[in-house]
């Protein structure tokens, strides 16, 4: 039997594309791996020039991170950041004409290195000048303090004046500890008892 040239063409032609799917499918697991590794070579690339660049910029940072200490308050050892940190607010809510209706005590001191942070939660009152001019105020101490979440709503009633807000907002302060010292324990515990006097 004969083949003609037609013929052998195209079964030459479907060898070839029978050969070429086979070796696609034997090599696409390696081509799926060339582009991982290309992918995971350019992600390399962008995290050693953030590396680089953060090399780079050290001096600047520390310097700022120096200055940015030295405008912390310093609290003694054994001292409760709160017993100088709430009259401070307290001035200031009223210095701006706000009206503090409640505090919450203040979360437990967190330490991150040699800074500390403690959080005040409030509710208050006034008027939209007033809540504007204590957030400038606030603002305005740096990076001693700052407003991490702050909620407004209208008052009702008959005998509320018009304009009249309330509100609640966190305000959470940075700080220092002479040589690193925490709160003591013994100003957050319960007073000790007191002996009884004796009886006659």
């Amino acid at each position: 039997m004969k083949i003609a040239a037609r013929e052998l063409n195209l079964l030459g032609i479907t060898l070839a594309v029978v050969l070429l799917a086979l070796t696609y499918l034997a090599l696409e697991p390696k081509f799926q791996e060339w582009a991982d590794f290309r992918m995971q070579r350019e992600d390399l690339g962008i995290r050693r020039e953030a590396a680089q660049q953060m090399l780079d910029s050290r001096e600047k940072v520390e310097a700022r991170m120096a200055e940015f200490r030295q405008g912390l308050p310093v609290f003694p050892a054994g001292k409760k950041a709160e017993s100088e940190l709430m009259p401070a607010l307290e001035n200031m809510v009223k210095q701006q004409g706000l009206t503090l209706t409640r505090r919450a005590p203040p979360d437990p001191e967190r330490e991150a290195g040699d800074l500390y942070e403690t959080s005040i939660n409030c509710d208050w009152e006034g008027d939209l000048p007033s809540l504007v001019n204590f957030l400038y105020a606030q603002q305005s101490q740096g990076a001693v303090s700052d407003v991490r979440q702050l909620s407004v709503q209208p008052m009702a009633g008959k005998d509320v004046p018009s304009g009249r807000l309330k509100g609640n907002f966190t305000i959470d302060y940075a700080y220092r500890r002479e040589a690193g010292a925490t709160e003591s324990k013994a100003e957050s515990a319960d007073p000790a008892p007191t002996a009884e006097a004796e009886q006659p």
